[in-house]
């Protein structure tokens, strides 16, 4: 996941990493790199970016523990100074090496790979210096100013002593310089990314400088004929916010386009490579969960013609583009005949009996003392019944009988009545002419169980979605019907996505709880104050990522996906645009 959004305690151990890595090599070079890339989807193109991270070591060093491969960092050559500040490349750009040499008292954890936002890269060219010198330069440090990481001003005395006294307790000193490289096409481009640097180094409290020595920088040479530069030491503790190795990129293999990250790498999600097929969408109103979705099944579309939808639209806006998504829309009215009898469906194995008992108490209302006789009713009765009708005419117990017939009157009994829809391909059930929300919350319970036990019939794979899912919440036997599809879909290939407004809601019900921490793959999008404290305690937030995700712009949100937690800005096409707003 991206190191910004790790806890505390995993940070600390991927800094730990890190100075072990720079303790291992001991004197070299940790270059980062940023490359622009053109990312095209279809006519569509954007500027994205990609990382490449490279340790150059002395021969013989081993840093497969720290996953690392043998491969030469791809940079052009420089050809000849164009002017004692730039370098012309010899593929026609040119670039210029600053060299950071004014640091705050304190550094920010990955204040270097924050950096690379302004620039193209970034180098930490280090030297371990041995014991019995750094004990020396500890010593010395003591009695006067020296170059310190950190040291600044009046509080530059008591920052070095700090230094020495880690130095004399065992730290390892090392003598660096922090270099960043920017490369443009033309010198105006050049010098505008200049300025964008200078002013990012600024808050952050830095000050950088482009010497005349940049043939030596551009090949991270700074020693020897370049000794008048001041040198700055730090050790093994204070070496750590120098940490650059960020990993903000979701690139599954056969996923699907949906956006950049924050730093703008490409986001392509493949649910089927995840854990479970699990996607939940969190959203308010206007925040653009549903042309999310309507972006990815469109997209997914393109990729594999052959995968299956079934939607259940309580808003019907899905059905309006169904054409875009190869799929039949059906509008459902109040006063159309369903046939989605829960007793029925139960038959013909769509429902278990504990699930059907469980929708029946609730919708009428049936008392704890009468659910078991409801029960051993359904138990013993079912196989004798064609459907609910019949099944309440032979019910025994009169009280019971009595909540039931609420199920035989308007408009509850055209729901039950009639023939189950066929499904043929992709389908997708529109609700928006169901006026009752009770109403509206049976049906799509009803359907999306028979739907998705369709689906199971399927091969392949297949994708199965409800959005405005908080019509649920109020029901807990329907929601546990929803939940009961999220747990079962990846034994069948089918992703399940699950699309509703704020995470507080769904975290009211053990169904709802269920169905946010066993998600393989959630996109909280912006949220109400109110959800603060829930997005805290599901996913672990820190505030200064909810405080993002209150005050998020339409599309934008923190994905968690795969073990990886970052902030992406779903990206839609003019074409996508026009095909689903629904703002006109």
């Amino acid at each position: 996941m991206s190191f910004f959004n790790l806890t505390d305690a995993e940070r600390d151990l991927v800094l730990e990493e890190w100075s072990s890595m720079i303790s291992v090599i001991k004197e070299g070079v940790l270059l980062a790199r940023r490359i622009t890339k053109e990312y095209k989807y279809g006519a569509y193109s954007i500027d994205t970016a990609q990382y490449e991270y490279y340790a150059l070591a002395p021969p013989g060093v081993n840093l497969s523990f720290f996953n690392a491969s043998r491969e030469e960092p791809k940079r052009p050559r420089a050809v000849r100074l164009m002017n004692p500040r730039t370098l012309l490349l010899e593929d026609g750009r040119m670039a210029r090496v600053y060299v950071v040499y004014r640091y705050p008292l304190k550094l920010p954890e990955g204040f270097t790979y924050m950096l690379l936002s302004s620039s193209d890269e970034a180098i930490l060219v280090f030297k371990r210096i041995p014991r019995s010198r750094a004990i020396h330069i500890a010593d010395s440090v003591r009695k006067r100013r020296l170059g310190v990481l950190g040291a600044r001003e009046e509080a530059s005395v008591e920052l070095a002593g700090e230094l020495a006294s880690r130095i004399i307790r065992g730290a390892d000193l090392y003598e660096f310089h922090l270099l960043l490289t920017m490369i443009a096409r033309d010198y105006k481009t050049l010098e505008d990314k200049a300025g964008e640097l200078r002013d990012l180094l600024k808050t952050h409290g830095l000050e950088a400088e482009a010497p005349y020595i940049q043939l030596d920088l551009y090949y991270f040479k700074t020693s020897g004929l370049l000794a008048g530069l001041e040198k700055k030491y730090t050790d093994t503790y204070s070496i750590k916010p120098f940490f650059f190795l960020v990993d903000e990129e979701v690139r599954d293999e056969r996923g699907v386009f949906l956006g950049v990250s924050g730093s703008g790498c490409p986001v392509i999600l493949d649910l089927w490579s995840k854990p479970n097929l699990n996607f939940v969408v969190l959203g308010v109103s206007g925040a653009g969960k549903s042309m999310t979705i309507k972006i990815y099944l469109k997209r997914l579309r393109e990729l594999d013609r052959g995968v299956v939808y079934f939607g259940v639209d309580p808003e019907s806006e899905y059905t309006r583009a169904s054409r875009v998504f190869d799929a039949t829309s059906v509008e459902i009215t109040e006063g159309g005949e369903l046939g989605l009898d829960p007793v029925r469906l139960l038959k013909e194995g769509f429902l278990e009996l504990g699930q059907v008992a469980d929708v029946l108490s609730e919708l009428y209302a049936i008392p704890p003392r009468l659910q078991g006789v409801l029960r051993r009713e359904l138990f013993v009765k079912s196989d004798r019944v064609v459907d609910l009708e019949s099944f309440i005419e032979v019910i025994g117990d009169k009280e019971l009988k009595g909540f039931l017939k609420g199920a035989l009157a308007p408009p509850d009994i055209h729901v039950y009545r009639g023939r189950l829809p066929e499904l043929r391909g992709s389908t997708i059930f529109g609700l928006k002419n169901i006026r009752s929300r009770r109403l509206k919350a049976l049906i799509s319970s009803l359907i999306s169980v028979y739907a998705y036990n369709k689906l199971l019939s399927k091969t392949g794979r297949s994708v199965f979605f409800i959005d405005e899912a908080w019509l649920f919440l109020e029901t807990p036997s329907l929601m546990g019907l929803l939940e009961n599809i999220a747990r079962r879909g990846r034994k069948h290939g089918v992703a399940f996505i699950y699309v509703t407004q704020r995470a507080e809601d769904l975290a009211r019900t053990p169904q709802g709880r269920s169905i946010l921490e066993q998600s393989a793959t959630v996109l909280v999008l912006r949220q109400e104050q109110e959800g603060r404290n829930i997005l805290r305690e599901i996913y672990g937030l820190s505030d200064a990522e909810v405080n993002t995700i209150v005050n998020a712009p339409p599309g934008y949100g923190l994905l968690k996906t795969g073990g990886k937690r970052l902030f992406i800005q779903v990206l839609a096409t003019s074409e996508e645009l026009g095909l689903f707003s629904t703002s006109r």
